[in-house]
């Protein structure tokens, strides 16, 4: 059963590994994601994301520039079983070499630093995919707001439905879908998306979100939200972390299915996927802890939704928004 993942942290995990004098490697290592996993797991592609924290480096387009290179010296050593795809004939191609496929993808819109330039270096250098924020304010747009109460480990996010994208935000992207990229809405706050809904024409994924109304957290998207992603042929794929699974100290597959049921519901079936945050969790699912485990929920999708609309989840919803955008 063939796989798409549409986000994962691995190549900053790999990143840190080495400036700490390490020799990690994207063939085999301990974290959720490595080759040697994805092969066994039949995986068809794999979004890595570059990520970069806005309040850890003074420079984010130099370090992201480091992330870029370390995706490349990573992936190209293992060409054989994994080829980079910047087009749709390169998938193509890699599927009928028999290869898995890997899409760069930027995590942080701040890393091209308000400039338009850098974007379309990004996209030059293969990025296809990006989100406009993290979870600080830029120059394109604003995450929802984030208290941290005192004795809590996670921050709580309030909806921030006043603050749109900025100026810069819409350039950016009336831009991207000027290129191809593929425009990323997981992480922007509410108003933010209703601006991307009211400035786009093409498809765009919120790659790694939940809905709001099965889990209550602002990193999650509202009903109406949903909606609006599925009737412009867009995507959501499900995310892992389980504080955006539901509101329960553990979390396992059956609540993943209820969250992806849920999404079916509001989005369509066209419209929703996996986008499992691998690598960029601390805690994960208690039965689903990293890629090995993806056998046994893609057996439980199929027992859930049946063969034909399990492998639309899979696979087959984004690479029709790929093929879209890409086109």
């Amino acid at each position: 059963m063939k796989v798409v993942d549409m986000h994962c942290d691995t190549i900053g995990e790999i990143l840190k590994d080495h400036q700490n004098g390490g020799n990690m490697s994207i063939l085999e290592n301990s974290l959720h994601i490595d080759l040697q996993k994805m092969k066994k797991g039949d995986y068809l592609l794999q979004n890595f994301g570059l990520f970069v924290h806005l309040e850890s480096h003074a420079n984010p387009f130099e370090y992201a520039m480091k992330l870029v290179d370390t995706f490349y010296t990573e992936l190209e050593a293992h060409k054989d079983q994994i080829g980079i795809v910047k087009t749709w004939g390169d998938l193509e191609k890699n599927i009928a070499e028999g290869r898995m496929s890997a899409m760069l993808t930027l995590e942080e819109g701040g890393m091209c630093l308000g400039e338009t330039a850098l974007l379309r270096d990004f996209y030059r250098l293969g990025a296809r995919m990006m989100t406009l924020t993290w979870n600080f304010q830029n120059q394109l747009g604003y995450p929802n707001r984030m208290e941290l109460h005192e004795g809590e480990s996670y921050p709580r996010f309030l909806p921030d439905t006043e603050h749109g994208l900025t100026e810069k935000g819409i350039e950016f992207v009336q831009e991207m879908e000027r290129l191809g990229m593929i425009i990323d809405i997981s992480h922007l706050n509410d108003a933010g998306i209703w601006d991307v809904f009211r400035y786009t024409k093409k498809p765009f994924v919120a790659s790694h979100s939940n809905a709001r109304a099965i889990c209550p957290h602002p990193r999650n998207l509202t009903d109406e939200q949903l909606k609006i992603i599925g009737e412009m042929d867009g995507f959501v794929g499900l995310n892992f972390f389980p504080p955006f699974v539901a509101e329960k100290d553990a979390v396992t597959q059956d609540d993943l299915l209820r969250q992806l049921t849920y999404m079916l519901d509001m989005a369509g079936e066209d419209a929703v996927g996996l986008g499992s945050d691998f690598d960029g969790i601390d805690v994960t699912p208690t039965d689903l802890r990293a890629v090995e485990d993806m056998a046994l929920f893609l057996e439980r999708m199929e027992q859930e939704f049946g063969s034909h609309l399990a492998e639309k989840i899979r696979e087959k919803n984004f690479l029709r928004v790929a093929e879209r955008v890409w086109k």
